[in-house]
């Protein structure tokens, strides 16, 4: 093992994070040359974050499948847990879509005005399947990845692009839908045929843990421990994503909310697509992480990949490569660049900080100590939702309170984080006992 064997294992989960944030950029783009370009942005960034929180049960079963798929009887065991999760995610997503909840979240809780949840309805009920594709796709994903083949995950994710891309271009040109409901119809084509792609390829590897019979030295998985393994990982996901409302409901309280709601999917974006390297990393440590040796390169790479990304988003809000992305690519309007210029250049610490959260999330769940990630999750989401109320309340415009918020919030978590791995590096010892080298594959 060395720095580019562990680069090499790195890249293709890299792209396939950042070509996701591709989605959001393409849709952005056609939505901003529709008409009544303001309130369908706004409605699109509405969706697509109303639609991740209902989806965050199923985001962690990638983590959960590579953590925990080892042979024939805990594939199965995670297969119907898997399949549980899902059924209940699109249960929920339905009572969005079809029922008052809708107005009740937007309206009464985050205070939207009713032209924007108007805009949003229709994606709503065009996402239903979405979070049931996620969950799918996340729990194969873990299998090709503990088998090394991280490069299948990143063809995935090209395929998901393009499929999105040219079905909003099309939609876009061709037709007189509403922006917002242009984007809906993009994401979920598009997550169909990433989910069948990700089925067909894994077949080789499920087949494989198919035919492994269960090692008698280990004790039999069962849904109890895939629940108590998975449920820290899921409500973590959902405190995660419960930040957006918080920071929309801020951005709702300002007198500029429609700019401001309008400008935060587009700050957003920018953030994500610099911390999409950071976010990948996680499942590096999980799959990579099995000795002594390799912890210390991995950690030693953890500290040289996070201040990269950082540079690379420093370089990027504090120059007029950010004005030529807002200008020229997604023809933002003129009155929101300003807005959005703010909230990049006050995030530009958070690809560091990401990469270091997934290195210390990482060891915790190798030590299946995940209850840990979760405490340390609402710790930062407190600080998260108080200062940016507290700066609101202090005079700070909303973007600029909402992203040091995030990165407040961040730098708080990551302390709790370490200083518990700290407390609990036996644990880890014991993983590398028992780990088996991962295949590298090719």
């Amino acid at each position: 093992m060395n720095y580019r064997k562990v680069f090499v294992f790195w890249l293709p989960l890299a792209m396939s994070w950042l070509l996701m944030t591709f989605e959001g950029l393409w849709i952005q783009g056609v939505i901003g040359r529709k008409p009544d370009a303001e309130t369908q942005l706004a409605a699109f960034g509405l969706m697509f974050s109303l639609s991740v929180l209902i989806e965050t049960p199923v985001i962690m079963l990638l983590a959960t499948s590579n953590a925990l798929s080892r042979d024939r009887q805990s594939y199965r065991i995670l297969w119907r847990f898997m399949m549980g999760v899902n059924s209940c995610v699109i249960a929920i997503a339905v009572l969005m879509a079809f029922t008052p909840l809708l107005d009740l979240y937007l309206g009464a809780l985050l205070k939207v005005p009713s032209h924007i949840i108007d805009a949003t309805r229709p994606g709503m009920k065009i996402m239903i399947l979405w979070g049931g594709f996620i969950g799918y796709r996340r729990f194969h994903q873990g299998i090709i990845i503990r088998a090394g083949k991280t490069r299948y995950v990143a063809y995935g994710t090209v395929l998901r692009a393009l499929v999105s891309g040219v079905i909003a271009l099309g939609l876009g040109a061709i037709t007189a839908i509403a922006g917002a409901a242009i984007g809906a119809i993009a994401l979920a084509l598009a997550m169909a045929a990433e989910t069948l792609y990700t089925y067909v390829i894994s077949r080789t590897d499920v087949n494989r843990l198919l035919a492994t019979p269960r090692n008698s030295a280990l004790r039999n998985l069962t849904q109890r421990d895939a629940l108590r393994f998975h449920l820290p990982l899921a409500a973590t996901s959902v405190i995660t994503i419960l930040v957006s409302p918080v920071i929309e409901r801020g951005l709702a309280s300002m007198p500029d909310a429609a700019q401001s709601l309008a400008a935060w999917p587009v700050i957003f974006t920018i953030l994500l697509i610099a911390r999409s390297g950071g976010i990948a990393y996680q499942e590096v440590v999980i799959s990579l992480n099995d000795s002594e040796a390799r912890h210390l390169l991995l950690r030693k790479f953890t500290i040289y990949l996070g201040l990269a990304l950082s540079l690379i988003m420093t370089l990027f809000a504090f120059t007029p490569a950010i004005l030529f992305y807002l200008r020229a690519m997604l023809q933002v309007p003129a009155h929101l660049q300003g807005l959005v210029l703010i909230g990049a250049q006050a995030g530009i610490m958070l690809p560091l900080m990401t990469t270091l959260q997934s290195y210390l999330r990482a060891l915790l769940m190798l030590s299946h100590r995940t209850g840990v990630i979760y405490q340390a999750i609402v710790i930062g989401f407190v600080l998260t939702a108080a200062t940016v109320w507290g700066g609101i309340g202090l005079g700070l415009h909303g973007i600029l309170a909402a992203s040091l918020g995030l990165s407040v919030g961040m730098a708080i978590e990551l302390a709790y984080l370490y200083a518990a791995y700290r407390r609990g590096h036996a644990a880890l010892r014991l993983h590398w006992q028992s780990a088996v080298a991962p295949s590298m594959g090719s």
